[in-house]
């Protein structure tokens, strides 16, 4: 069913529980010199055609209005990629070192949109914005193909590109994602 599918794609991305998945995907780092060079310093997966994945996604609320701390542990074809995101309904900010990516989601004709809505450097408490023009581009997007209709457990399909305006691409990653069931009996530590 459809909404099997569709659900299993909004708790994972705006749910206000935790959640696991697993799937396939295929990572590209960028052609040029300068991105490869961020892969390797930030440690970002390998090019591969047929990459496991697993995301758990451990949240839990903190302070009031709605608030959410969601710890993302990422691991792809063996690298392990955490980050923290606080996020209140649609609009996320994540964490990945000195680096915070302000993003909001939203939905979308048949599935979900993650768009960039600006990129902070972080000292401290120091926070300065990086101009648009130099900054980290994040664009990432979810749906759910016909034939995930009938699949269990459900699933859903991703894209993430990461781009730099004097490098151009870094990354992009391609796939799937299937639920993983008592996800939501994690908490975190």
């Amino acid at each position: 069913m459809a909404d099997e599918a569709h659900a299993w794609m909004r708790r994972f991305h705006l749910g206000q529980e935790s959640v696991a998945g697993s799937g396939v995907l295929e990572v590209r780092r960028g052609p040029g010199a300068l991105g490869r060079f961020v892969c390797v310093l930030l440690r970002l997966p390998r090019t591969g055609a047929a990459v496991p994945v697993r995301v758990r996604v451990l949240r839990r609320a903190v302070g009031v209005g709605g608030r959410l701390e969601e710890r993302w542990v990422r691991r792809v074809g063996g690298r392990a990629l955490v980050s923290v995101q606080t996020r209140v309904g649609e609009r996320a900010c994540e964490r990945h070192g000195p680096v915070e990516i302000r993003t909001r989601t939203t939905l979308a004709d048949q599935g979900i949109e993650v768009v960039q809505e600006e990129a902070v450097l972080r000292a401290g408490r120091l926070r300065v914005r990086v101009p648009e023009l130099l900054a980290p581009r994040v664009a990432a997007r979810a749906w759910v193909e016909p034939d995930d209709r009938a699949r269990r457990p459900p699933r859903f399909h991703v894209e993430v590109r990461v781009t730099l305006p004097v490098a151009g691409r870094v990354l992009t990653y391609r796939g799937y994602l299937a639920e993983e069931p008592g996800a939501n009996d994690v908490t975190v530590s």
